[in-house]
């Protein structure tokens, strides 16, 4: 501590440089926390956003295979869960439900809405 003062100009100049440096430290501390902060919100509101097509039922127009899944043209779907493009359904008169399918791949074969259909879009 002696040398560092004496280095800086004595105990009051180490004493500031201490001050400040711990102020500096602080403030980006901050500055980062509020950022990582406003980011996890951000994230936690984006996965809490409820499921627009939740319930509805929708129709295949299309014959189409996805993980094992095969839809034909006449066959219908309920949604019942959606987290991003991983949508769950239920196919109507299937003993093998539920599956996880996309939502692109949904948009293709049926009359699913594309596009972000299983979010609720938010201005941020």
């Amino acid at each position: 501590m002696t040398s560092l003062a004496k280095t800086l100009g004595g105990p009051k100049a180490l004493l500031f440089a201490t001050l400040g440096g711990g102020y500096v430290l602080g403030r980006a501390t901050e500055a980062g926390g509020k950022r990582a902060i406003k980011a996890w919100m951000a994230a936690l509101k984006k996965r809490n956003t409820p499921c627009e097509t939740k319930g509805q039922l929708f129709r295949v127009v299309t014959d189409g295979e996805d993980s094992g899944l095969k839809l034909g043209a006449g066959d219908e779907y309920r949604v019942l869960e959606c987290d991003a493009d991983a949508i769950l359904i239920e196919v109507v008169n299937n003993p093998d439900n539920p599956y996880f399918v996309s939502s692109e791949f949904l948009t293709t074969i049926s009359d699913f809405p594309g596009e972000g259909a299983g979010e609720v879009q938010t201005d941020d």
